[in-house]
């Protein structure tokens, strides 16, 4: 399956401030094939992608994820329509939120399809059952918080499930932290504490891979140059390796700032 680099960033209350059309143009030279955006505290994830509409021709728009325990499919599909986002440059992401059925997640994925055949669908998926779902029903299923290890026992799961339903493999797509600069570490380990505090499943997740004694996973560096070398083992495990930048501030140039250092050539 063909490998794909990508870019994933939060809502932006201001897309169009902190310039996500800048953004979208600069991943697209550095040849990144997607941008993805999730809804998050600051907004929805599709606005900031619609943004991104007009600074880039060819980058795959990936919403990563809206979460049905705020919004329904309906209301999903609603906004895809009312910001008139191509349909055949999106990848439409959801995910349980506080929620934890598969069967909600099942559900919505029908309704998406009914509503939206032509856009590709992803699902997020942290344990063996959603894992398992995502082979059997979606076009993607994306992974979080992952060691390439985990990619790999992910895989088995998704492939599974994909064969059960007698269909193809999704694409595996997977969020990387990436963090450059003198406090780089500390940056990527505070991320990883965050989401220790959130719900159940991250805990679970991040116990399985003994994050107490490896540390979180992802990538940091001092050196920018440090990254690509780094960052190889999580593009070789995924189908879509999505980079996370830490950065102090969220902006186009400190995102820029990362999606170079994660292309640079030796």
């Amino acid at each position: 399956m063909e490998r794909h680099l990508g870019f994933g960033i939060t809502a932006q209350r201001d897309p169009e401030g902190v310039g996500v059309a800048r953004l979208a143009a600069g991943l697209e030279a550095l040849g990144f094939d997607e941008l993805w955006a999730n809804d998050g505290r600051r907004g929805s994830g599709l606005a900031t992608l619609a943004v991104a509409v007009g600074g880039s021709s060819r980058l795959v728009l990936c919403l990563g994820v809206a979460p049905l325990s705020e919004r329904t499919a309906e209301q999903i599909a609603a906004e895809v329509e009312l910001l008139g986002i191509p349909h055949a440059r999106l990848v439409l992401g959801i995910g349980t939120g506080a929620g934890s059925s598969l069967a909600t997640v099942s559900d919505a994925v029908t309704e998406l399809r009914r509503l939206l055949p032509e856009v590709r669908l992803a699902i997020a998926a942290l344990g063996p059952r959603m894992c398992a779902l995502g082979g059997q029903i979606a076009d993607v299923v994306l992974l979080n918080w992952s060691y390439p290890d985990r990619i790999a026992w992910s895989r088995e799961r998704i492939a599974a499930g994909a064969a059960t339903a007698g269909r193809p493999m999704p694409r595996v797509a997977g969020y990387v932290r990436v963090a450059i600069g003198p406090d780089a570490p500390e940056r990527l380990a505070a991320e990883g504490e965050r989401y220790r505090q959130r719900p159940r499943p991250y805990t679970r997740l991040l116990d399985a891979q003994h994050v107490t004694e490896r540390g979180v996973p992802g990538v940091a560096s001092v050196d920018p140059a440090q990254v690509p070398p780094l960052l190889a083992p999580y593009r070789e495990a995924l189908d879509s390796c999505v980079i996370r930048a830490l950065t102090v501030e969220p902006g186009a140039d400190g995102w820029l700032e990362v999606a170079a250092a994660a292309t640079l050539r030796a």
